[in-house]
Order: C-alpha cells, then sequence, then structure tokens
C-alpha cells in the first residue's frame, strides 16, 4: 500500500499500516487485535493507535510490537515509536471536544514505548495465587518490600505461559509506585539496545540507563545464550548493581544451570540468590484465572464452560486466556451467548492434542479437486473456466477462514496475487450470503474434510 496523500493524518497512516499488517498475520489475529485499532496521533517521533481496552494494548505491545513498528516505519519510510492509547470507541475522533478530552485523558491507559512502561493491569492484585506459583508469588512480594536485600538476586523459571511475565511487571509497577526507579526489559530488548550503544558510540547511555535505577527486571534472559558481547554487557552491569545494592529479578524458562551456552560466571551469579519455579496450574487455579479473565473482559461465560476449558486445556495460562478471548469475539460476531458447542469448537482449535484432526492444504485441495470433479493442477493453475474459478476462490477461501493463514501465506501458496487472494475470499464471502449452491459447495467440502481425517 502506498503512503497515503496526506502524511499527516495519523487515521490515513494507520490503514496503510493496517494493509501491510493484514498481508503478515493471520485472520484471526487481525480480528482480534487489529481490526478495532486507529490512528489517533502523530508527530515527528511517535504515532499513537486507539485501542478498545487494555488487554489490547497489552496483546499488542507484548506480542506485536516488533512486527507493527517494521510496517509503520514501511509506510511513514523512517523509524518512529509507536503508542496505545485506550479510548473509547465513541471519543476517537478528532472534533475538538475530542482534542480537548485528548489532553486530559486519564494518563494510565496511555501505553508508550519504551523505557519505563510498565503494564500497569499486570499487578499483584490480579495475579491468580495457587500451589503452583505461591512460592515465586511470595518471593516477588518480598522483593517489592525489601529490594535490594530480600533475594537478590530472584530467578523465576518456568514453562511458557505460566505468569513469568506477569510477576516481573507487576513487581515493576509496584516500585515504581513506591517512589523507586524500576526497569522492566525483555532480555532482547536488553540485547538490541546493549549492540546499538556500541554501534552507535553511545556506550554511556546505556551504563547510565541501567546502573542508575533501583531494580531491573530482565525477561526471558535465555534469549542471551550464545550472544558473548551481550553476556559481557550483562554482567558488568549485573555486578554493579549487587555492588550498589540494587535488585535484579531474572526470568528463564528454564533452571540457569541448562542454559547453554551461558558463561559459568553469570550462571554463577544467578545461583547466589533465590530461585524459584512456576509448575503447571491446578484445576481450582486454571478455573479461577479463566473467571478473572472473563470478569476483566465483561464477557458472560457461565461456570460450566470454564470448567470445561480448565479441564481440556493442559498447556499453559496463555491457551486459557486464549479460550476466553476467542469465545469472547465469536459471541460478539454472532450475538450469540456462549454455549457449550461453542467452547468445544474453541478447544478443538486450540488444544495441541487435536492438532491430528486438523484440515492442511493438502487435504482442503484433495477435497475441493474431489468434490469439483477437476485436478488439483487445473484448480491452481489460470483456467477461467467458471467452474474452475469458483472452484479456486473456495479453496482460497477456506486457507484462510479453516486454517487462518495470512493473504501473503495463501498468494505464496497458489502463487496468485494478493489483489486476487482478496479478491477471491471477498467473492465467497458475499456468495455464501445470496448463493445457496456455493453454500452447499463450501459445507460438503468441508464435511468431506472431517470424515477423511477422522478416518485416517
Amino acid at each position: 500500500m502506498e503512503l497515503p496523500k496526506n502524511p499527516t493524518d495519523p487515521k490515513l497512516i494507520w490503514k496503510a499500516v493496517l494493509g501491510k499488517l493484514q498481508l503478515q498475520v493471520t485472520k484471526s489475529s487481525f480480528e482480534t487485535w487489529l481490526s478495532s485499532t486507529a490512528g489517533y496521533m502523530l508527530d515527528d517521533r511517535s504515532i499513537t493507535v486507539s485501542v478498545p481496552n487494555n488487554f489490547v494494548a497489552e496483546m499488542l505491545d507484548q506480542r506485536m510490537y516488533s512486527i507493527i513498528s517494521l510496517a509503520v516505519k514501511q509506510v511513514l519510510q523512517k523509524s518512529v515509536d509507536v503508542n496505545f492509547l485506550v479510548i473509547a470507541p465513541s471519543v476517537n475522533t478528532n472534533t475538538e471536544a475530542d482534542k480537548n478530552e485528548r489532553q486530559h485523558h486519564n494518563a494510565s491507559t496511555f501505553i508508550k514505548k519504551p523505557a519505563f512502561y510498565h503494564k500497569s493491569w499486570r499487578t499483584f492484585e490480579n495475579f491468580i495465587v495457587g500451589e503452583s506459583n505461591k512460592l515465586a508469588h511470595a518471593a516477588s512480594l518480598s522483593v517489592t518490600e525489601n529490594p535490594g536485600s530480600a533475594y537478590n538476586p530472584l530467578f523465576i523459571y518456568s514453562g511458557v505461559g505460566l505468569g513469568k511475565t506477569h510477576l516481573l511487571t507487576a513487581i515493576a509497577s509496584s516500585l515504581n509506585r513506591s517512589g523507586s526507579k524500576a526497569i522492566y526489559v525483555t532480555a532482547e530488548e536488553f540485547t538490541n539496545e546493549y549492540i546499538n550503544s556500541i554501534r552507535l558510540a553511545k556506550t554511556d547511555h546505556f551504563r547510565n540507563k541501567y546502573r542508575l535505577i533501583d531494580a531491573l527486571l530482565i525477561d526471558d534472559v535465555q534469549f542471551i545464550a550464545g550472544k558473548e558481547q551481550t553476556q559481557e554487557g550483562f554482567f558488568h552491569t549485573f555486578n554493579a548493581l549487587i555492588t550498589a545494592g540494587k535488585q535484579i529479578v531474572i526470568s528463564s524458562d528454564r533452571p540457569a544451570k541448562e542454559i547453554e551456552p551461558l558463561h559459568e560466571r553469570l550462571v554463577s551469579r544467578m545461583l547466589g540468590g533465590l530461585i524459584v519455579d512456576i509448575q503447571q496450574p491446578d484445576l481450582e487455579t486454571k478455573v479461577a484465572i479463566l473467571k478473572s479473565k472473563s470478569e476483566s473482559l465483561k464477557t458472560n461465560i457461565s461456570g460450566e464452560i470454564l470448567l470445561y476449558f480448565a479441564e481440556q486445556i493442559t498447556s499453559n495460562i496463555r491457551a486459557l486466556e486464549g479460550c476466553v478471548n476467542k469465545i469472547k469475539a465469536y459471541s460478539q460476531l454472532t450475538n450469540l451467548s456462549p454455549d457449550m458447542n461453542l467452547a468445544k469448537t474453541i478447544v478443538a482449535e486450540l488444544s495441541p492434542g487435536l492438532k491430528n484432526m486438523t484440515a492442511t492444504k493438502s487435504s482442503i485441495i484433495e477435497a475441493v479437486s474431489m468434490h469439483f470433479g477437476i485436478p488439483k493442477n487445473v484448480v491452481l493453475g489460470n483456467s477461467r473456466n467458471s467452474r474452475c474459478v469458483t472452484a479456486r476462490q473456495i479453496y482460497m477461501y477456506l486457507l484462510r477462514e479453516d486454517l487462518n493463514l495470512s493473504l501473503a501465506e495463501i498468494s505464496e501458496s497458489t502463487g496468485k496475487k494478493h489483489s486476487s487472494v482478496i479478491y477471491s475470499c471477498k467473492q465467497i464471502i458475499n456468495n455464501l450470503q445470496s448463493d445457496s449452491s456455493i453454500l452447499a459447495d463450501v459445507t460438503t467440502i468441508r464435511s468431506n474434510i472431517k470424515r477423511r481425517l477422522t478416518v485416517s
């Protein structure tokens, strides 16, 4: 998408960014996290994007910031910060009254990158404590009460999505509210900053930023394994803070001894404090987490459904929360109350144990080819025969809807231009509403795919 004619209009700029992102992320990710955003403010150094709630802001900042930042850079042809502002859609306009409202908007909802941003909704108050994490929670609380003296360093490890990041950001938020100066940073961000400080001859700036503070919280430290320069920089930062009586909290996806290759002297420093792990949550804790998430999203989900999610999803908390996110999105799209049938559909999509029951590009093209009686190479070819065109469009539609492939992935798989993929998917969506024969074709093809997967 070309640069908008008015490069100072944040709404047009962001629409261009969304156009790029739509080609790079899955359909469900785009609709869930990006479709409700809008350009809000723009200046020489940053673009501010309005989002509907804190949860969307967190996801965009924590999980999608890199891809968003790159898309913004491509549109603006320069690098700027991307900020997220939680604001109700009703005030997302450019009237004079809204501009005044903008000036007085609650600063706690302004999500700004990078430096001392801490996710205020990840606090100790909304961290669900159970048998699996109570030691890590208690140690984290102690650190906020006696930073630099209680458990220094504190090393927390666990599998993915079990609450490490929540605890680190809760510690940082609590310390900053009490007047201390704490920095939360991922090991990847730390690495990038350190390398850039050397490249741009700004090592003094880097040193001051990370040593003239009261607490450093570094997430996913396993990322620096094998990075010699970064390990050297982190080692000296670590020593300077510990010597000055400042607090260090580190998280990892494994015990320090198992992070390879990591300098032995760094491992030794990490082992010098308290080491705690977070285990998989028990059933009661999982239900409590789901209930809390449901309440925070103002989604009315029955206890029966929450219990079903807790029993079926055994991977991690992030997957559990994904169930609530999906059921909320689906119920909003259909205007229907969440029921057990929808819950079972969501679990089937998310549960790793059911991957063998999921359609593939191969199974979809085979089903389309068989249904229309057209060879696969013809379906994927350039024939303009109406039956071939319909088969081709349905194939691309199913890749988008059933496999959640991005437009770019579909384009690569089919050899068709992005514009052709977009047109094909829109055609099928429109025809499903008005053409009963297309609806019958899609329904039959999906039934054949499921039957063949079940038999195999």
